[in-house]
């Protein structure tokens, strides 16, 4: 998932913590996101996840939470 947080938004190395607003994504940026994950991880995470849980942790622990 870092990964894919990486390729879109064009930044590396991105935490684990790091917000996806203050490196300055947007709606956007989380659709690319998520169409990226449904690809090549094969989960689907709505976009709403992204706004309550900005980060890659946060978005981790919404999938595996589900």
């Amino acid at each position: 998932m870092r990964r894919i947080w990486e390729e879109v938004l064009g930044i590396s190395p991105i935490d684990t913590d790091d917000d996806l607003f203050d490196l300055g994504g947007h709606s956007l940026t989380i659709t690319q996101i998520i169409a990226r994950m449904r690809k090549r991880l094969g989960v689907e995470v709505p976009l709403d996840v992204f706004f309550d849980e900005p980060t890659i942790a946060g978005v981790v622990d919404a999938v595996r939470n589900g």
